[in-house]
């Protein structure tokens, strides 16, 4: 989470550490069957606007497993990052996401099956924003993170993801997000900001499950330390 947020995360520090109840211990079970918070009726109602078919976001968490000095976000898990992204756009970082943590990771199940077509074919979402809101989207906070793909759900292929400077690469999580909410489906990159991925720079055909996993960059701090995720979103599904 970022630095102009700092004094209203303070007020959420003793946020419950699990994914789930506030009664689960800090040390809680990967996220699979957290069951959806009563306050995150507004994420749950957001998804289910766009639902006319399969719904181009993540429906469900398969797993999640925090890294170190994570905790923001996860007592709203899952609902936090499933449906639309929730942008704050270029001068400032969304609070509808969750830490991932140093080296944390989540997987997710797409509501329908990513394919690959011409440009790309799926967009990650975290809250990057640009220092002073400037032009220069080299001084784009990042917190960048792997993104990894799999048909099945067992065998994942990454995109590499090596840079520590700006640009970031194939990374996720360095991109300011515009999107917002229902309008973002049908989704479109030019427009809606995030990182974009195309399956054919992995040589894939389809994919129905992303992982995201931090690569301890060292940014950020508890309780919201790395890669922040707010969404993922379809282009190209089948």
């Amino acid at each position: 989470m970022r630095v102009a947020s700092l004094l209203w995360l303070a007020c959420c520090a003793c946020a419950c550490a699990g994914c789930g109840a506030a009664d689960e211990p800090a040390s809680g079970p990967a996220c699979a069957s957290c069951a959806t918070p009563d306050g995150a009726a507004d994420a749950t109602d957001a998804a289910s606007d766009v639902a006319s078919g399969p719904s181009p976001w993540a429906t469900s968490v398969v797993s999640f497993t925090p890294g170190s000095d994570a905790g923001f976000g996860q007592s709203t898990m899952p609902a936090v990052v499933l449906g639309p992204p929730q942008g704050a756009g270029r001068c400032q970082g969304s609070l509808d996401v969750v830490a991932l943590g140093d080296g944390g990771e989540i997987v997710l199940a797409m509501g329908q099956t990513i394919v690959d077509a011409p440009g790309v074919d799926f967009v990650v979402f975290e809250n990057a924003f640009v220092a002073g809101c400037g032009a220069d989207d080299a001084l784009a906070f990042a917190e960048p993170a792997e993104v990894a793909v799999s048909e099945d759900g067992v065998a994942f292929t990454a995109f590499p993801c090596t840079a520590t400077t700006y640009p970031f690469g194939q990374c996720a999580g360095w991109h300011p997000v515009l999107a917002k909410g229902a309008a973002s489906a049908p989704l479109d990159p030019a427009t809606s900001g995030g990182d974009p991925f195309d399956l054919a720079d992995l040589g894939l055909a389809r994919a129905r499950y992303v992982r995201i996993r931090d690569v301890r960059s060292g940014r950020g701090a508890a309780p919201s330390a790395g890669f922040d995720l707010d969404a993922i979103g379809v282009v190209h599904g089948g």
